[in-house]
């Protein structure tokens, strides 16, 4: 999804021939947008439903081989035959299902990790596949095994069966993430491309303030499954609703198909229609006759003038996924009422969604980014020393999300503006890629409060913060010009 997005920035600075036909926005942009946007509540139920699957629950041995002894609360034991569960306030979990504790714990991390390698995996393939194929086609086969998958998780047998499922359901949802970006950034205006990219992420926490909702009244994994999986149906009415996106059309010399739906838009926005196919017809010459200019790859990132910037970048990157999904799972698993920690922790990144915009105008995306690193990382680790109070807990869990918030949506900006434009998709790939990497080590990290209560703390709490250090060692790109090439860097 954010490789796109670069491309799409740097554009804005540009002469854009598709806003002069169509405006910056419309009725015909703001439908669009509002539409395949909807494909990110899914998103957000997708990645955030670990939080309810493998909860912190109790268990006890009632069988030994070879003698019988005192039992302790959630103690493993070498000898003992058999465990029994109060999965409470849940009916029935993976963890209670398959016994995922002791030498097995590890597991319950591994479904998540194997989850977000099929979303990093997915991300690459379709944005391959959509380039190709185009918009709607890919976006099609997406959705489609996204409800597929969704659907054969809750009946899956074993462990096995359950964890590939949701490697495959995690191939899809990039699909759905990587596509539907895509079509928003090629359907709206160069002036409205940064705003609209940061209100796209809004579906993303809808899902999952909600996620706590589904798991409240299905307290069984498979129910609970199931329930997530029943939602996403009404996507299949994109087969009917949704049309190609008429810049790709364009860029590979489809106009007269371009044409026809350019030309509905423009009635839709009360614009003119006479000269559409005209006007598409040039634009279409002229990307043909650009010059597509010397091939770099990604040791470019690499180069001198470079180097400590793609350092730097993926650093951030890999802390920013490590403390927004770990961070998430481990107030889930320590707060005593996870129903309304989880809300909580989606509701606030609402607003934080919001402010960033503001701060990143007028404060800067340098200081915005490590500020917001640092101060989220002093929650955490305050979070780590006060009392064990439910309110204390879920206020500093909360800014702590929120911080994360913040920055997952300001370094997508600072970013993009770091790099020229011949490497900025590679640099955004391998940014993705690093913050794919952290939510993949993330279950690890937080499941460690099972077996050392302080160590997700310590890590939450002291990598954002080395994050922040790290963020002030790269320029400020506010209302600087996006340099070109390297020479311009």
């Amino acid at each position: 999804m954010v490789i796109q997005l670069s491309s799409q920035i740097n554009s804005a600075k540009k002469e854009d021939g598709f806003a002069n036909i169509l405006g910056h926005i419309g009725r015909w942009q703001i439908l669009v947008c509002a539409t395949v946007s909807l494909v990110k509540l899914s998103s957000g139920w997708v990645q955030m439903a670990v939080l309810f699957l493998t909860p912190k629950l109790n268990f006890w041995c009632i069988e030994f081989s070879n003698s019988s002894r005192i039992v302790h609360n959630a103690t493993c034991y070498d000898d003992c035959l058999k465990y029994e569960y109060d999965p409470s306030p849940f009916e029935n979990t993976i963890v209670s299902e398959w016994g995922l504790i002791c030498s097995r714990s590890w597991l319950a991390s591994f479904t998540q990790t194997v989850l977000q390698f099929g979303i990093l995996l997915g991300s690459i393939l379709f944005g391959f596949l959509s380039d190709r194929y185009g918009r709607k086609n890919t976006f099609l086969v997406s959705i489609t095994a996204l409800i597929v998958f969704g659907f054969a998780i809750p009946f899956a047998p074993d462990y096995t069966t359950f964890t590939v499922l949701r490697f495959f359901l995690g191939i899809a949802t990039s699909g759905t993430m990587v596509v539907s970006f895509v079509l928003i950034m090629e359907t709206a205006g160069p002036n409205f491309r940064e705003i609209l990219g940061c209100l796209f992420q809004i579906p993303f926490i809808i899902g999952h303030m909600t996620v706590p909702l589904f798991a409240y009244f299905f307290r069984s994994w498979d129910s609970y499954s199931l329930a997530l999986a029943i939602p996403p149906v009404i996507y299949f009415g994109y087969f009917f609703l949704l049309t190609e996106s008429p810049r790709w059309l364009v860029s590979v010399g489809r106009v007269k198909e371009a044409t026809v739906i350019v030309k509905r838009a423009c009635v839709m926005n009360n614009l003119p229609t006479t000269k559409v196919e005209e006007n598409l017809s040039k634009l279409a010459q002229s990307i043909q006759s650009s010059p597509s200019g010397p091939k770099l790859n990604y040791s470019a990132l690499f180069r001198k003038s470079l180097r400590l910037r793609t350092v730097c970048c993926c650093v951030m990157w890999t802390i920013s996924g490590l403390t927004f999904f770990g961070f998430n799972q481990y107030i889930s698993q320590t707060s005593p009422d996870p129903f309304i920690s989880v809300a909580a922790a989606g509701a606030i990144q609402i607003p934080s969604n919001l402010i960033s915009i503001w701060l990143i105008k007028y404060f800067g995306r340098r200081i915005t980014t490590a500020m917001f690193f640092t101060l989220g990382g002093v929650c955490v680790v305050v979070l780590g020393v006060v009392p064990d109070d439910f309110w204390i807990t879920l206020t500093l869990g909360t800014l702590g999300v929120s911080c994360a918030a913040i920055v997952a949506a300001t370094i997508y900006i600072y970013t993009s503006e770091l790099f020229p434009t011949v490497v900025r998709n590679m640099a955004m790939g391998s940014s993705s890629m690093s913050m794919r990497i952290g939510s993949m080590i993330a279950p690890f990290v937080s499941n460690l409060s099972l077996t050392v209560s302080w160590l997700p703390t310590l890590i939450f709490g002291f990598a954002p913060i080395a994050a922040g250090i790290v963020c002030l060692l790269l320029p400020e790109t506010k209302g600087t010009t996006l340099p070109d090439s390297l020479e311009d860097d």
